[in-house]
């Protein structure tokens, strides 16, 4: 069955309430015709007085006593002789929406959007964002990720396929001592000075030292650093691949934080690289956002560090950074209750490694 009545019904409702508002109309204008027409002439009057501070005729001033003197008699004026008097008032702001026309379209006319003669499609818009947005710079080169999967910009490894590419699960039990040697592989070797940094860890050394190594006062320069970073995408390569920084540009700014005392305070509680800028990094991040999408290119340069760059924040880390994510909070506890750690402490990474085995029935429980 149609289902039309309805809306006809309320078409019929709408005519009812338009026809009622025109009777509603004439009926106040057979009564009250005299003030409404007298009110029609006072606003036309006010119209013509604001019109004389701009130009004045005799055109103007004929009108004027017409409407002065439709005023004194408005009971003898018609419905139509009203209308034709504020018709005639009306042209004289005919002018107003046709300068208002003209000036609009010459503003449009001259909006960057309709300057722009570039043809924007889905890829040309990265190279023109990164003008604006220097993070987007370094992906301009690593080709189509979407289609292609170069080793360097793999997806993160899952637990179970960590263990597989290195054995470490035989008889379904995992090789606990061959796991933690690996993880402390993942934390590289401690340092005792800032000097002792590789060149991409000084650079986000640098980064992070600007809101944590200057007393406040270079807050805004590491999102500056980073950019700077970015942009040098478009002319420096690594291993001969093109997308990655010019890292020399960071080293005015690591000398000067490198030589601040607190620097040594924080090697003192995280002597590792990794777990020193994982720590630096979440420290960070509470004057500000600093988000690793902004040092896209790491991923390339230092696989390990990025992922423990990318955990800042996470409840979880990936089983890429376990090791850094594990070793960090101890490194911290340890220091806040008086202690220095001698050695890793990795065996709550390897616990929750084996938990998760254990839930997918790769690993029997002993």
């Amino acid at each position: 069955m149609s289902k039309a009545a309805p809306a006809d019904d309320m078409d019929l409702v709408h005519l009812g309430m338009v026809i009622l508002c025109l009777l509603g109309l004439m009926v106040a204008w057979h009564f009250y015709y005299a003030e409404i027409s007298y009110w029609a002439m006072c606003w036309a009057w006010s119209q013509l007085r604001w019109l004389e501070h701009v130009f004045s005729g005799h055109m103007l001033q004929a009108t004027k006593h017409s409407i002065l003197a439709a005023a004194h008699t408005p009971e003898r004026l018609t419905f139509h002789q009203t209308l034709a008097l504020l018709n005639e008032v009306g042209r004289y702001f005919i002018a107003l929406p046709v300068i208002v026309t003209i000036y609009g379209l010459w503003i449009a006319q001259r909006h960057p959007a309709n300057r722009t003669r570039r043809q924007i499609t889905a890829a040309t818009l990265p190279r023109i964002m990164s003008s604006h947005s220097p993070a987007v710079t370094p992906v301009l080169y690593y080709g189509d990720l979407l289609n292609d999967d170069p080793e360097e910009h793999q997806r993160a490894l899952n637990p179970e396929e960590w263990v597989e590419r290195h054995g470490l699960v035989v008889n379904q039990q995992l090789q606990r001592e061959a796991c933690k040697t690996l993880l402390i592989q993942d934390l590289g070797s401690p340092i005792t000075s800032p000097e002792q940094l590789s060149p991409v860890e000084r650079a986000l050394f640098a980064v992070f030292g600007a809101r944590l190594l200057s007393n406040g006062q270079d807050i805004s320069r590491a999102q500056t650093l980073l950019d700077a970073l970015n942009r040098s995408c478009h002319h420096g390569q690594w291993n001969g691949k093109p997308g990655y920084p010019d890292l020399s540009v960071c080293d005015e700014a690591f000398a000067k934080y490198a030589a601040q005392p607190a620097a040594a305070d924080w090697i003192a509680r995280h002597p590792y690289p990794r777990t020193l800028l994982h720590a630096m990094h979440k420290e960070a991040l509470a004057t500000g956002k600093l988000p690793s999408a902004h040092f896209r290119w790491l991923k390339g340069m230092d696989r390990p560090l990025w992922y423990a760059l990318n955990t800042t924040g996470r409840k979880a880390p990936f089983m890429e950074s376990s090791a850094v994510f594990t070793q960090c909070m101890w490194e911290r506890f340890a220091f806040d209750n008086g202690y220095r750690l001698q050695t890793p402490s990795l065996e709550d990474a390897v616990n929750g490694i084996e938990s998760y085995l254990i839930k997918l029935g790769i690993v029997r429980p002993l």
